[in-house]
């Protein structure tokens, strides 16, 4: 629930009424009755219960507070000029609970109902006009002041708010598409193995059985550490030990690799993405190419480091799939792009800004 508060009454709301104190000045050199002393101090009294509890309550209400005062001022006026203390926290109150055209039209009206009541009941003006005029506007636009420092805290409070939450959903989808190709990269090799595998069991070799088997169990346990990894954010053998990885198991499935030039090391955002995006690739080769080639290049062209990765496949057209497209989104992100094209097989360029380069390999 919105209350009316400023950051400053917070704590400690009653620590300002020190400055309501002038309202026994009147009271000091004026001689009244014991009933009239006890009106002004009652008068007081209930003044700094309506402030406090304006201090704390629902804005929408807050007006009625705000009235009860200004009542009360115009019953202790015709006393005491004292009662020009009480516009003081009025003004605060109005400036900082309501917006600018219905501050200025209270601050208006209030400032003209105390020149009526200085005009009515003749009082010098330094005792009753001049401090309640002043003590309104400044301590008004004091409130007003405060109202929209306050209105612009919480208006980065929600937006920082908003950007947590965004960046919770971008790392969320970030996993996604990380166990996406992660698991279809896994579960492509152990399709192909337990296929092989299968079919040397037809054939009764069972010593090389035992060796594809083997290959499933260590598979599946480098995926399940890679998957941790990604979740949990950290990086895996480096960008030279999972290019070393991919090159191997390509030609473990009868490719030959070429690999050329000199693997950059990278920033940690930037090496998960390019690994995952070459991990992909490398599937993509051993689901769809029907080549026994594949050559991987790493080059730096003006501002851009450009990864290449090409088959000798036949290949007719390219349909971009979840992994691609999955590959485009996390290298969009990096200010990095993938394109693909056809020639003498499928050709897939990566780029990434070349200040996503920590130290160049040697």
């Amino acid at each position: 629930m919105k209350t009316c508060r400023s950051p400053l009454f917070l704590e400690k709301p009653w620590i300002w009424l020190v400055f309501s104190l002038y309202y026994f000045v009147p009271i000091y050199y004026t001689a009244y009755s014991t009933a009239q002393y006890f009106f002004l101090v009652g008068a007081y009294v209930a003044f700094v219960v309506l402030y406090l509890r304006a201090t704390i309550m629902n804005v929408r209400y807050v007006w009625q507070p705000i009235t009860a005062i200004v009542a009360l001022s115009l019953l202790v006026t015709p006393l005491s000029p004292g009662s020009s203390t009480f516009f003081s926290y009025v003004g605060f109150l109005i400036g900082f609970c309501y917006s600018t055209r219905v501050y200025m039209t209270l601050l208006g009206s209030l400032i003209a109902m105390i020149l009526v009541m200085q005009y009515y009941y003749q009082y010098q003006v330094p005792f009753f006009a001049l401090p309640a005029i002043s003590g309104i506007i400044t301590i008004s636009l004091w409130g007003y002041i405060e109202r929209i420092r306050s209105a612009a805290a919480s208006h980065w409070l929600q937006s920082r708010q908003e950007i947590q939450q965004l960046a919770v959903i971008a790392e969320r989808e970030r996993i996604a598409r990380d166990l996406h190709d992660i698991l279809g990269h896994t579960l492509s090799s152990i399709a192909l193995k337990a296929e092989l595998a299968e079919k040397l069991l037809k054939q009764e070799k069972i010593q090389e059985v035992g060796e594809h088997l083997s290959d499933l169990h260590k598979i599946a346990r480098e995926s399940l550490s890679l998957v941790r990894q990604t979740v949990s954010g950290y990086k895996h053998r480096g960008l030279s030990g999972e290019v070393i990885q991919l090159c191997e198991k390509l030609r473990q499935n009868g490719f030959s690799v070429e690999l050329l030039g000199e693997i950059p090391t990278l920033s940690a955002r930037a090496e998960t993405a390019l690994i995952l995006a070459l991990t992909e690739l490398t599937t993509n080769v051993l689901r769809h190419s029907n080549g026994n080639h594949c050559q991987i290049s790493f080059q730096l062209e003006g501002d851009n480091v450009v990864i290449s990765m090409q088959d000798n496949g036949c290949i007719k057209s390219i349909t971009p799939g979840n992994g691609l497209n999955g590959i485009q989104e996390r290298l969009h992100a990096l200010a990095g792009d993938v394109s693909a094209q056809i020639s003498n097989g499928a050709r897939f360029d990566i780029t990434l800004p070349a200040h996503e380069l920590t130290t160049q390999a040697t």
